[in-house]
C-alpha cells in the first residue's frame, strides 16, 4: 500500500462504539477530490484538445490523449457525494472550477461518443480560461503560500529536535470521538460541538506539557480536521528526548487512554500508529538516531502530509480559530503553540 493512500486511509476511518474501525465514504470522495485537482493542475499546463475525432478505413472513431483520459474518469464523480461530504470544508479552487464546467458532462455509459467530443473539449477550453485568471490563481497562491508556512514551522521543528537530540521518539497519535451508528442515519458522529473539540484538545495539550511525560517532552505538531462520519478529530504528532525514554507504544497508548477516559470522559476514541509500523511503507515513528537519514525523511514526509492536505480539503473553523499548530521548547519546556 502506498504511504499517500495509507494516510488517507487514517484521516477516512470512523470508530464505532464497539470500537471497530469503519472506512467511511468520505474515503473514495477524497480520492475523487485529490484527482479531480491533479488533473486540472495538468489541464491548466497544457494546450489544445484533449479528443480527436479521426477517420480510418472509413469509419470516425474518437482518439483521446492520456489527459483526455484521466479526464473522462474525473467527469463521472459523484459531485452531489462529494459536496454533501466535505459541506464543512473549503475545497480546491481548481475542484470548484472543474465542477462548474463538468458537473453535467457525463450521462452514464461506459465510453465517450462521437457527439460529444466537442462538448468534452469546449468545457476543458472554459477550464483552462477559468483556472487560469486571477481571482482563481490569487485564491490557489493563498493556499499554497498558507500550506508552505505550515510546512516550513514543521521542518524547522524537526530540523531542531534532529540537532539538539541525538535521539528522538516520535509518536503518531489520532485522537478522536467514537461515532454512532443508526439504521436510517448510518454512521454519524456524536453532538461534539467546535467548542467542546477545542476545549478537549487544550486539555489533551495541558496534559502533555505538565503530565508525567512532560519531563521528557521535546515538541509536538497537532492538526484538527473534520467528517461527515466521524465528526471533529486531531493528527498529533509528539516527540520525546530519545535518550530519556523508550517504548513508543507503551507511551502512546497512556496518553490516548488519557484522552479517552480523561479529557473526554469516555466519549473519545485514539488510534496508535506506532503499533501499524509495518502497514507503513516508509515509516518514521519510534526511535530516530540523529545518523539515520532514511528514518528522518520518512518522518518528514509524514509530517508534511499533515499540511499537504490542506491543498486539497481545508477544514474552515469558525472565525479565525486555528486548525493547526505546532510548539519549540528550545527556551520554555512548557511554552506555547505557535
Amino acid at each position: 500500500m502506498s504511504e499517500s493512500i495509507t494516510t488517507l486511509s487514517d484521516w477516512t476511518i470512523a470508530t464505532a462504539e464497539d470500537g471497530t474501525r469503519v472506512v467511511t465514504h468520505e474515503l473514495s470522495c477524497t480520492h475523487d477530490l485529490k484527482r479531480i485537482v491533479d488533473v486540472v493542475g495538468e489541464v491548466l499546463r497544457t494546450k489544445g484538445p484533449l479528443w480527436k475525432i479521426v477517420v480510418e478505413r472509413g469509419r470516425p472513431h474518437i482518439r483521446a490523449t492520456p489527459l483526455g483520459a484521466s479526464f473522462l474518469i474525473c467527469a463521472k464523480a459523484d459531485f452531489h457525494e462529494i459536496d454533501r461530504r466535505f459541506s464543512e470544508r473549503r475545497c480546491n479552487p481548481l475542484y470548484t472550477v472543474f465542477k462548474r464546467y463538468a458537473k453535467h458532462l457525463w450521462y452514464g455509459g461506459d465510453r465517450l461518443h462521437l457527439d460529444q467530443v466537442e462538448q468534452f473539449n469546449r468545457a476543458v477550453a472554459q477550464i483552462r480560461r477559468l483556472g487560469k485568471g486571477p481571482a482563481v490563481q490569487r485564491r490557489l497562491s493563498n493556499l499554497r503560500r498558507c500550506e508552505r508556512a505550515n510546512a516550513r514551522s514543521a521542518s524547522g521543528l524537526l530540523e531542531a529536535l534532529r540537532t539538539k537530540h541525538s535521539k528522538v521518539l516520535a509518536i503518531r497519535l489520532d485522537l478522536e470521538y467514537y461515532s454512532l451508528y443508526g439504521p436510517r442515519e448510518g454512521m454519524h458522529p456524536q453532538a461534539i460541538t467546535f467548542k467542546d473539540a477545542q476545549v478537549h484538545r487544550d486539555a489533551f495539550l495541558k496534559y502533555l506539557r505538565t503530565g508525567p511525560f512532560s519531563q521528557h517532552l521535546i515538541g509536538y505538531i497537532w492538526k484538527m480536521e473534520f467528517g461527515c462520519e466521524k465528526g471533529f478529530h486531531f493528527h498529533f504528532a509528539i516527540f520525546f528526548d530519545g535518550q530519556k525514554v523508550r517504548q513508543d507504544i507503551v507511551i502512546a497508548d497512556a496518553l490516548g487512554a488519557q484522552w479517552k477516559e480523561v479529557t473526554t470522559r469516555g466519549k473519545g476514541f485514539f488510534f496508535n500508529c506506532n503499533k501499524r509500523k509495518e502497514a507503513y511503507v516508509r515509516c518514521g515513528v519510534g526511535t530516530l538516531s540523529r545518523s539515520d537519514d532514511q528514518m528522518w525523511d520518512y518522518l518528514t514526509r509524514a509530517v508534511r502530509y499533515l499540511t499537504k492536505i490542506d491543498n486539497f480539503i481545508r477544514f474552515q473553523a469558525p472565525g479565525k480559530a486555528r486548525t493547526f499548530g505546532l510548539t519549540r521548547f528550545a527556551k520554555d519546556r512548557h511554552g506555547e503553540d505557535v
